[in-house]
C-alpha cells in the first residue's frame, strides 16, 4: 500500500539551476511512486515556473508530510516561499543559494530531528551561491554533521557500475598524506561495509586503494601504504570484514567493470572520481553513511549552460530516489 511507503524529502536545490526542472520531471515517473512518497521542499511558484510540466502545473501545499496521498504529475511541495520573483535563472546569487541551504536544513531536521520523513534525496546546489549566502562549509556533508552533531561519516558514490567511498575530501592536496591516517582508513572501510549492507549487500567486498605510486614500492615511493593503510585494513579485517589491499590506483580502478569489490575505497577526492565520471558520468548517486537520517544527492552539478531550458537529464535524481527509498525501507525492517 502506498501509505506503507517511506516519504522522501526532496530539497530542489538552486531555483536557479535545473534543480526544479529535474524535480518536476522526476515526479512523472511511475517507478518513483512504486517505492517511495514524494514531497518537494521548496518554492511552489518557482517550481511552478519550471521547464517539465506536462500542460498544467498540479501542486499541491502541504503541511504535515504523513497525509501526502502521491499521484505521478502532482508535486506535494512544503512552501517554503522564499524565491523572489526577479531571481535570473541561471545566474550565481544570494537568493539562490539561501533558497538551497533553507530547503536542505529544512529537509534533513525533518529526518533527523522531527522524524516526519524517512529519507532526503536532493537536486543539485550550487557551492558559490551558497558561500554568497554565508555558507561556510566545503560540502553540504560536513553541513549536515554539524547541524546534526555527527562526529564521522562517510560520503560514498553510486553509479551504475561502482559504489566509491573516499578517506580524505574537500582539502587542498598539499595536505592529504597528513590526513590519510589508520583511524580515518578504517572508519571509512567500516562506513562502507555498513551502507553496502544497508543497500542489500549481505557479505560486500571491499577493496581500498593505495595512496603512493606502485603501492609505495615497500616504502621507496612513500610509507603511507605500510604506516596507516595496511594495519587500517588487518584491523577491519580482524573485524570481519571483507577488506583487502593496498591495491595501486592505477589498475585497482581497472577492475570495477568486473565488479570485483562492492565497494572501492580511495584515498582522496579525485582518486576513483576520474574512473566513475569516464564510466558513468551523469548516473551517479552520492549517500551518506554515518549521519542520523538516509541521504542522497544527484552527482553532478546546477548546470546552469542549460538551466531553463528544458533538456535536463532525470536520471541522477531518479538514481537518487530510488538508493535513498530501498536505503529507508531496508532501515525500517531491520
Amino acid at each position: 500500500m502506498s501509505n506503507e511507503l517511506p516519504i522522501v524529502a526532496v530539497p530542489m536545490g538552486d531555483p536557479a539551476g535545473i534543480g526544479p526542472e529535474v524535480t518536476v520531471k522526476s515526479l512523472y515517473n511511475l517507478d518513483v511512486y512504486k517505492v517511495s512518497r514524494p514531497m518537494v521542499v521548496g518554492d511552489a511558484r518557482a517550481l511552478a515556473k519550471a521547464p517539465g510540466w506536462k500542460g498544467e502545473p498540479r501542486i499541491v501545499k502541504v503541511e504535515n508530510p504523513r497525509e501526502i496521498d502521491p499521484t505521478p504529475g502532482v508535486v506535494w511541495v512544503l512552501d517554503m516561499n522564499d524565491v523572489p520573483e526577479d531571481l535570473k535563472i541561471a545566474e550565481v546569487s544570494i537568493a539562490g543559494g539561501k533558497a538551497a541551504i533553507n530547503y536542505l536544513t529544512t529537509a534533513v531536521n525533518l529526518a533527523a530531528a522531527e522524524g516526519k520523513v524517512d529519507a532526503v534525496a536532493s537536486a543539485p546546489m550550487h557551492k558559490g551561491a551558497m558561500k554568497k549566502a554565508g555558507f561556510h562549509f566545503g560540502a553540504e556533508y560536513d553541513y549536515m554533521s554539524h547541524i546534526t552533531n555527527t562526529a564521522e561519516y562517510t560520503m560514498l558514490t553510486v553509479s551504475p557500475t561502482f559504489t566509491l567511498a573516499t578517506v580524505v575530501m574537500h582539502v587542498p592536496f598539499k595536505d592529504i598524506a597528513s590526513l590519510v591516517t589508520k583511524d580515518r582508513i578504517l572508519n571509512t572501510i567500516r562506513h562502507s561495509y555498513i551502507a553496502a549492507r544497508a543497500t542489500g549487500v549481505e557479505k560486500p567486498r571491499i577493496g581500498v586503494a593505495a595512496l603512493n605510486p606502485h603501492a609505495g614500492e615497500e616504502g621507496l615511493t612513500g610509507r603511507e601504504e605500510i604506516d596507516e593503510i595496511a594495519p587500517a585494513i588487518e584491523a577491519a579485517r580482524s573485524e570481519g570484514i571483507d577488506a583487502s589491499g593496498p591495491w595501486p590506483a592505477d589498475t585497482f580502478y581497472m577492475t570495477a567493470k568486473q565488479h570485483a569489490y562492492d565497494v572501492y575505497v580511495g584515498m582522496y577526492h579525485d582518486q576513483g572520481r576520474i574512473a566513475m565520471k569516464l564510466l558513468d558520468f551523469g548516473r551517479a548517486v552520492t549517500v551518506a553513511e554515518g549521519l542520523p537520517l538516509v541521504f542522497a544527492t544527484v552527482g553532478h552539478g546546477t548546470a546552469f549552460d542549460i538551466a531553463g531550458k528544458g533538456v535536463a537529464n532525470v536520471e541522477g535524481l531518479q538514481q537518487a530516489f530510488t538508493l535513498a527509498s530501498r536505503m529507508a525501507t531496508l532501515a525500517r525492517a531491520a
